[in-house]
């Protein structure tokens, strides 16, 4: 009798174990659509909706080793964008009119830095629209993240990939997908950490990216992305009264 007395409060207590465990199971499930999938599910469902809205607003803050820091301020659409940028690599706006043309205006500085025109014709051409063809050697990085469906492949992190544990950003409700840098990144060499920030409510559209680590020549780099304004209307137009890159002497 003391042996069967002391068995029945262990089963009552299993039971309520389980219980418990069903109930904690299934709240979590219900706390998140992400539930049951694997990370690259759910970089998937992300990709897949920000393809759906066809258009963006991202915010960059890029810090390179102790003396480099650029902002990235753009609204990239399907087939056309624009873009700000302001640092220590010069300020300057580019717009991409079509896959074919490409309009940058900025300083001295980011004339050298983002068009490659030589130091001596910097100051002569800055603050003047100049017409960049898909031909120009400057055209791909000048006009890199400008549109939607190149820039998702470089906000994805690569395998290994996990989730983190659900928190908040900009007073959004996410969960992120953690891994290496992104694919072309990792090719080049670059070592670190990159979390895209997946909004856990509809239509689960990133909301955030950071990454930490090395470049492949060794310096640091420290990044973070905030993404806002799916949808939104993205029209640009050529400006008037631009010259040919090609023109500029010193430029290919």
């Amino acid at each position: 009798m003391k042996s069967n007395s002391m068995r029945f409060p262990v089963v009552i207590l299993l039971g309520l174990v389980a219980a418990i465990s069903a109930a904690c199971s299934s709240n979590t499930s219900s706390a998140t659509p992400f539930a049951g999938k694997t990370p690259a599910q759910v970089l998937a469902m992300a990709h897949a909706a920000a393809l759906a809205k066809g258009s963006q607003h991202w915010v960059e803050d890029v810090k390179i080793g102790s003396g480099t820091s650029l902002q990235f301020v753009t609204d990239a659409g399907t087939t056309q964008g624009k873009q700000t940028i302001t640092g220590t690599s010069g300020t300057g706006t580019v717009l991409l009119v079509s896959a074919q043309m490409a309009y940058a205006k900025g300083d001295a500085t980011f004339l050298e830095q983002n068009l490659q025109v030589p130091s001596d014709e910097a100051s002569t051409y800055a603050g003047r629209w100049i017409a960049v063809p898909s031909s120009s050697p400057s055209f791909g990085g000048l006009t890199l993240g400008l549109t939607v469906p190149p820039l998702l492949p470089r906000e994805a992190p690569s395998a290994p990939l996990r989730l983190t544990k659900l928190t908040t950003i900009d007073g959004k409700s996410v969960m992120g997908v953690t891994g290496g840098f992104d694919t072309s990144e990792a090719a080049e060499g670059w070592v670190g950490t990159q979390v895209l920030y997946i909004s856990t409510v509809a239509p689960y559209v990133s909301i955030a990216m950071t990454q930490h680590g090395t470049m492949a020549g060794g310096a640091t780099i420290t990044d973070s992305n905030h993404t806002s304004d799916y949808g939104e209307s993205v029209v640009v137009t050529a400006p008037s009264g631009s010259i040919p890159i090609s023109s500029i002497p010193g430029t290919s």
